[in-house]
């Protein structure tokens, strides 16, 4: 069995802790002491700020991102894997939204495709584009089949 445990207190050891008429309470006013430390607002006009960096991070993350978009797009357009869609021929509202995104992003790789045949014609390479490629390559072997 448990036996009653006696003098234990929670209130703490605060002196005149009994008097609960007359104790400070949230909105009680107190003399300034001047013993005590600044508050931190004060300390951070006089101590130098410190800043976090992030800005320019985030500016460099959204920089990258977007040239991977941009080069992400251009190599899709140039193989052939995103094209154009007729806004005529699509019918219901999520459907010619999405055929404008689409529309919009092709539009985007084709800049990209341009951007990338410019650089490259500055290094003197030449660009090949990827259908041409492809039909040369399927007329260089039905050329191949009917020689046999």
């Amino acid at each position: 069995m448990i036996d009653a445990v006696s003098n234990v207190n929670f209130r703490g050891d605060v002196a005149g802790s009994n008097d609960i008429i007359n104790a400070p309470s949230k909105f009680s006013v107190q003399a300034p002491i001047s013993d005590t430390p600044a508050d931190s607002f004060e300390k951070a006009g006089t101590e130098e700020s410190k800043k976090s960096g992030n800005g320019l991070a985030v500016a460099i993350g959204a920089a990258i991102a977007a040239i991977a978009i941009f080069a992400g797009l251009g190599y899709a357009v140039k193989n052939g894997k995103l094209e154009k869609v007729d806004l005529d021929k699509t019918e219901g509202f999520f459907n010619k939204a999405w055929a404008r995104v689409k529309n919009a992003g092709v539009y985007i790789g084709e800049k990209a495709n341009s951007c990338y045949e410019t650089v490259a014609g500055w290094c003197g390479k030449e660009v090949k584009d990827a259908k041409d490629a492809k039909a040369t390559t399927e007329a260089a072997t039905e050329a191949a089949a009917e020689t046999k």
